[in-house]
């Protein structure tokens, strides 16, 4: 009778998981296998109403250098792996942590959270922090609502594509809370 094999996950440099059998056979996973591993939320989030809700795979809570040294291995940005907007962001060094990313969604969040008709929408890409829709702009003519998108393209890190039929418009770039705070009167009319 020959002896069960086991497998167990041991910690690779940079934090990576490796996973190796008691009989020292190791198995390299496919990066984007791993990477996906990565960015799958646990427990996942059934029921998401904020950004902050959403943070529960291990991009969100190992330590950052570990997150941001997995991406660089795994040729995050080349390959492009999908990722959050703050870990390309913080990965070409145009923010300063994964905190202070955090801290601009749940600001937007806030602002928008209080703002009557806009509802936040859980469902983006993987890792992404959501995006905010403006209900009132949701009308019979148009496909698509008044969006706001977080977005690593600026450093003012928001997006807002205006309600829109069959072609989708230009977003139009604003500077985190205190732009689209500035920006209501126009956004809340289109």
């Amino acid at each position: 009778m020959q002896p069960k094999e086991r497998s167990v996950v041991q910690a690779q440099e940079g934090g990576a998981p490796a996973w190796r059998s008691v009989n020292d056979v190791q198995l390299e996973p496919v990066p984007r296998l791993e990477w996906s591993l990565a960015t799958e939320a646990h427990p996942p989030a059934l029921e998401a109403a904020t950004p902050a809700s959403l943070r529960r795979s291990w991009i969100h809570t190992a330590p950052e250098h570990q997150v941001l040294g997995l991406f660089r291995k795994l040729h995050g940005a080349k390959r492009r792996l999908p990722a959050p907007w703050w870990l390309r962001a913080l990965d070409r060094g145009e923010i300063e942590s994964r905190g202070a990313a955090f801290e601009i969604e749940d600001e937007t969040h806030a602002v928008l959270g209080s703002r009557p008709g806009w509802v936040f929408v859980p469902w983006a890409g993987v890792g992404e922090a959501g995006y905010w829709e403006y209900a009132p702009s949701d009308r019979a003519s148009m496909r698509e609502p008044t969006t706001v998108v977080m977005t690593d393209r600026h450093r003012g890190w928001l997006n807002v594509v205006p309600v829109h039929g069959d072609n989708e418009p230009v977003p139009v770039q604003v500077k985190r809370a205190t732009g689209l705070v500035a920006m209501f009167p126009q956004i809340e009319a289109w």
